[in-house]
């Protein structure tokens, strides 16, 4: 695993968005293909995973996967991938790079026997916007996004996958955002929905973000945990919270994973231990697992 140490020296990348709290890191998403029964994954393209701020979507190809900024690109190259593939949530890691570190050779133990190549996705979290808005500035200047916007889509192995932006409005969806994604969300045939943001919808009782996070405009929430439930959203992937907690609500999965690396905020018996969710996507069903720093299984869900 010195490889994937070695990749997260400043001179390999510099995270130049930073502010009182230190550099910013807040999810990633790992995938790969699910090998045959019985057999390990060999993917030899070379590629080590990077630290890197807001929430990340990786999934592996058979392929050179592209440099990292390029988004755009790297969603065309996701067109032709099909199931049975796993992809791992790894969340808020801000001052948290040892842990992240850990949690991504975690990740890649499970039955990947060389280093992958993975296009990222990331997805913007509330220290990449600053009220001056230099930090959206220098998060534009960083990835090439689908028409230079902080959210986007795009469909890979019949699921759409939704990145949406709750920084702009302060812990709410509205305007040119809002529209586009019902939109988005309506015209969709895919069976799995997945929706990924930084802030939390619903939090848990003995939460710090309280009144923080989306929960801040409960009716324009509301609105849209309506619009999710209309158009068949399966899941929610959310950080902020530095923790982990899953919870249903109207049969739509909200999953907080933000045990990435930055300082925990609650109990352990409460979600307060550094994590990462494992999501392996069937055929006909997709399942998820939490797995600790140790290597323990915490928990098991389906999405459905």
């Amino acid at each position: 695993m010195r490889k994937i140490k070695n990749y997260f020296k400043k001179e390999k990348w510099a995270n130049p968005v930073r502010n009182s709290c230190g550099t910013s890191n807040s999810a990633r998403i790992i995938a790969r293909p699910n090998p045959a029964r019985g057999q390990r994954s060999v993917i030899s393209n070379g590629a080590k995973p990077l630290l890197l701020l807001g929430v990340i979507l990786l999934i592996s190809l058979p392929s050179y996967a592209g440099s990292i900024r390029e988004v755009s690109q790297n969603i065309e190259r996701l067109k032709s991938i099909e199931p049975p593939f796993q992809f791992a949530v790894i969340g808020d890691s801000r001052d948290g790079d040892k842990v992240y570190v850990r949690l991504m050779e975690r990740a890649l133990e499970r039955k990947i026997s060389k280093p992958i190549d993975v296009p990222f996705f990331p997805v913007v979290g509330n220290h990449e916007i600053f009220a001056s808005g230099r930090g959206e500035k220098l998060y534009r200047e960083q990835f090439h996004l689908p028409e230079e916007k902080t959210y986007y889509a795009f469909r890979a192995g019949g699921i759409l996958f939704v990145i949406l932006d709750s920084e702009t409005g302060k812990g709410r969806i509205v305007n040119e955002q809002l529209s586009w994604l019902e939109g988005t969300l309506s015209s969709s045939e895919e069976g799995y929905k997945l929706v990924f943001i930084h802030r939390p919808l619903f939090l848990p009782r003995d939460s710090l973000k309280r009144g923080r996070a989306m929960d801040r405009y409960p009716l324009e929430r509301d609105n849209l945990h309506r619009l999710f439930l209309k158009t068949g959203v399966k899941a929610v992937f959310e950080g902020d919270d530095h923790r982990y907690d899953r919870m249903e609500k109207d049969g739509i999965l909200y999953l907080i994973t933000g045990g990435g690396g930055a300082p925990l905020t609650s109990f352990k018996k409460r979600g307060g231990f550094f994590h990462y969710a494992w999501i392996s996507v069937q055929q006909q069903r997709v399942e998820g697992e939490v797995v600790d720093l140790e290597g323990r299984v915490r928990d098991r869900f389906m999405i459905e």
